[in-house]
Order: structure tokens, then sequence, then C-alpha cells
């Protein structure tokens, strides 16, 4: 439960450096946005996560993240975060003009340099 409760508050969860080669989330990423407290600090939340996700994952390693951001400043908040705990990439948007089907992808590379991303195409 305390593990839980961790992860939920954005506090990170403790990893071995190096444990994951990739990291995959659906739909969970913008929670971190919420501010539904006084208490809660959408910046200390996703720095808190990204800088855990860095440090558990080996050079060279991928994450992605589907998400659904409420609005571009968010989307721009969760991306800043990531590039400041030293990730490098961007996102992908699947079916750019649909309402229904699309979809925002937030891929990221941890330990390469920007000149070294090939990012996925939509």
């Amino acid at each position: 439960k305390q593990w839980y409760q961790r992860r939920v508050r954005g506090e990170g969860v403790p990893f071995r450096a190096g444990s994951f080669d990739g990291v995959v989330s659906i739909s969970v990423l913008q929670w971190l946005c919420n501010a539904d407290k006084a208490s809660h600090n959408p910046f200390k939340r996703l720095r808190c996560f990204f800088t855990m996700l860095y440090s558990s994952m080996r050079q060279g390693g991928r994450a992605v993240f589907q998400l659904y951001p409420e609005s571009p400043k968010q989307m721009e908040l969760i991306t800043e975060q990531a590039t400041r705990c030293g990730f490098t990439g961007g996102v992908v948007v699947d079916y750019p003009n649909s309402t229904k089907a699309k979809k925002i992808f937030l891929c990221l590379f941890a330990g390469v340099p920007v000149t070294g991303v090939r990012m996925p195409q939509a």
C-alpha cells in the first residue's frame, strides 16, 4: 500500500539504476498534472517522476507514454520536465485530424544525444 501511495503522489518508486530497458504507459502521465488540493504541485510531481524514471532506465533505454493532455500548455509542461531530467525525444501524434482516433505519444530516450534520436513515425 505504501508503494502505491508514493506512486500516486508522484514521489517516485525505488528501483535500482539501469533496471529497465523500456517503459510503456497508457493514459496515466497526465494525471500527475492534477492539482486538486493546494498541496498538490504538478511541477514537483513530474520532476520527481521523471528523475526516478531516468535513473532507473539503462542508457539508451526508451519510454513511450500514450496520454491525453488537457491542453497544449499541459503537454509543454510534461515535455519540459522530462527534458530537464535528461531525456531526449518528442511527441508523435497519430491521426492528428481525428477527434475520436487521435492518439498522442511522448517518446523518450534515456542517455541518447539529440543527434542520435530517431523518432517513430505516426
